[in-house]
């Protein structure tokens, strides 16, 4: 409770700051991510977006004998991709939606880091926030693009 407390006022300090908004130009990094609670094999897929870098790491649930598995590529379209989302409209939404991964449904989240600090939100798998939609939808070419990483 304490964390979410924190959370609240650290946002709500950014929110309020009427001089320094926050802008898709001082994003430094962006990651998307799945994963299912109920699941055999590489459950949880991570990917990370920075200026001129994406990677793809997939890993496995614990006791499974696989190893956690990493491709990446040159990517010289963040600017145009974080151009696709609202900045202020993202850290207005809820750090939970909905109830991801309930009945194993499965969970997505993003998360965006800035200079402040970054923000996290999470939320049923296929369902993004109507803030994130385009963005998300873009991600998930790129998560795509990346192969299975073998």
């Amino acid at each position: 409770m304490k964390l979410f407390s924190l959370t609240i006022v650290f946002f709500g300090a950014l929110l309020s700051n009427c001089q320094e908004q926050v802008q898709s130009s001082d994003v430094q990094k962006i990651e998307f991510g799945t994963s299912f609670g109920m699941c055999a094999g590489y459950c949880v897929q991570t990917l990370t977006v920075t200026e001129g870098h994406v990677s793809k790491t997939v890993t496995p649930r614990v006791n499974q004998n696989l190893e956690e598995k990493t491709c990446q590529q040159s990517y010289q379209e963040f600017n145009s991709l974080m151009s696709g989302i609202d900045t202020q409209e993202f850290l207005a939404l809820d750090e939970t939606i909905g109830c991801p991964d309930c009945a194993d449904g499965g969970a997505e989240w993003i998360e965006i880091t800035t200079p402040e600090g970054s923000k996290k939100v999470t939320y049923e798998f296929g369902k993004e926030p109507e803030a994130v939609k385009s963005i998300i939808e873009e991600l998930r070419v790129l998560y795509a693009e990346l192969g299975e990483c073998e």
